[in-house]
């Protein structure tokens, strides 16, 4: 495994932790009174299971399609930040926490394009 995909590995991990602690607070200051606890308990640990395999399939199976996946799914959940910034400005440390997140993730999704990663996915024996 090249060190790109360890480091995306790595940084997908710590985002996903990093976003665990945002939707908490997130939930807890603004949610809490429109969406049953249970229900968002649900919706994170589903998106986080799929997280997770995704990660798994791309790092340990070198699966493209997953790779894809994961950059796809990412792009929508990350777009809303630059609104929001511009908009808002980060004015407390849920927004810093969140732009945090945001950032690892697509930072991460960069070292699955660089060079080493490309040629490690197109060495796979199929």
């Amino acid at each position: 495994m090249p060190p790109s995909i360890r480091t995306f590995e790595r940084m997908q991990i710590v985002a996903l932790a990093v976003g665990w602690i945002y939707a908490t607070l997130t939930y807890r200051t603004t949610l809490h009174g429109r969406l049953s606890p249970i229900l968002f308990a649900m919706a994170l640990t589903t998106a986080s299971v799929v997280v997770v395999i995704l990660i798994f399939l791309i790092s340990r199976r070198r699966s493209t399609w997953a790779k894809w996946s994961l950059i796809v799914l990412s792009a929508p959940a990350t777009a809303p930040w630059a609104a929001l910034v511009h908009r808002a400005g980060v004015s407390d440390w849920t927004a810093v926490m969140g732009l945090f997140q945001a950032g690892l993730q697509i930072v991460s999704l960069f070292y699955l394009i660089h060079p080493a990663s490309r040629a490690w996915f197109g060495s796979r024996v199929e």
